[in-house]
């Protein structure tokens, strides 16, 4: 592993509202996994770079955010997203590229959705060219995000790793895409899953609330990842949440060699306890409301489960928990995961 560099020593301006540059080709970096896995925390952590911007859940646009609108959902910035001048910005950029929210929605019908998945797998393998021209829309949508928060790299933490893929189907000449695996232990994901409902976020149905069903997501969540996105060693990284919290400067310095930015202002923002600013956020965790985020080294440690959920739980996925490093034991922190993981 390379060395870290020694940390930054400006501090990262907030994307100008109104100045807006050409649309031009930028890097996306996904993440990808399942939700509830701290991706609003990564991500914050990752726009911490030289030209990074963190984006959130792109797969939320242009439906719900601009079609039909939510005037209730609030921007990090403290502004909803109807008056938030970034926002309306991209809106704005957004309607002025002939059709684009059109047949962005018209995608997220026809391909996004998870029932689609043989559909849309079919349509990838034969390189369709509705298919390519949907991942040439999404692309498109990237770069206004770019050009309006000059940034050159964009990360994106919708997690669908069959939205991943779309992007591979984007034209020739666009920017690169890497992939970063967010693992977070099963356990927690399984108690944020069953356990009350903060107001305001999505509950999901019933069914996929169910005990078996939730345990049924995590696999498939994490399976499909490693099975779609993980082809080429060289823009796929699998990191786990824990090992974020706990061992920064070693997690995050071989996300920094993985992605070739610099994180050494992040790596020292987590050690010494610091708040990271969050920017323009407006599709995540809904920690995003409170404009800054402290990474707490004791959210790597899994909640006690029942005895019936915690066999459960490793009934049915103990192998694959085990592959990402994680043992049975509530209140320990994983270990490290094996050699090549």
């Amino acid at each position: 592993m390379t060395g870290i560099p020694p940390p930054a020593t400006s501090a990262k301006r907030d994307p100008p509202p109104t100045v807006v540059d050409a649309p031009r080709p930028a890097d996306l970096i996904y993440i990808v996994g399942t939700h509830r896995s701290g991706g609003t925390m990564l991500g914050t952590i990752l726009s911490r770079g030289a030209g990074v911007f963190y984006a959130g859940e792109i797969y939320r646009f242009p439906y719900p955010i601009f079609d039909p609108g939510d005037p209730l959902r609030g921007c990090s910035c403290g502004s909803t997203v109807a008056q938030c001048p970034f926002w309306t910005g991209i809106q704005a950029d957004a309607q002025s590229s002939p059709r684009l929210l059109p047949e962005l929605r018209q995608g997220q019908i026809r391909y996004d959705a998870w029932p689609r998945l043989p559909f849309t797998l079919l349509k990838f393998f034969r390189h369709d060219p509705g298919l390519g021209r949907y991942a040439g829309r999404m692309e498109e949508f990237v770069r206004i995000l770019a050009a309006r928060s000059q940034s050159s790299v964009i990360v994106e933490s919708s997690f669908s790793p069959l939205r991943g893929i779309l992007y591979r189907r984007a034209p020739p000449g666009e920017g690169r895409i890497r992939f970063i695996h967010l693992v977070r232990d099963g356990r927690s994901f399984f108690a944020s899953e069953t356990g009350p409902i903060p107001q305001g976020v999505e509950a999901g149905t019933p069914l996929q609330r169910a005990p078996p069903a939730v345990v049924a997501r995590w696999m498939i969540f994490h399976l499909a990842a490693i099975a779609l996105c993980s082809g080429d060693r060289r823009s796929y990284l699998r990191v786990r949440f824990e090992d974020v919290l706990q061992r920064p400067r070693e997690t995050l310095g071989a996300i920094q060699e993985f992605l070739e930015i610099d994180l050494s202002e992040a790596i020292d923002l987590v050690e010494s306890h610091r708040p990271f600013p969050m920017t323009h956020i407006c599709a995540g965790n809904r920690s995003r409301l409170a404009g800054s985020l402290v990474v707490r080294p004791e959210l790597a440690v899994p909640p006690k489960l029942s005895r019936a959920h915690t066999a459960l739980f490793w009934m049915m996925a103990g192998w694959l928990a085990l592959l990402f490093g994680y043992r049975p034991g509530a209140g320990k922190a994983p270990g490290r995961p094996r050699s090549g993981d």
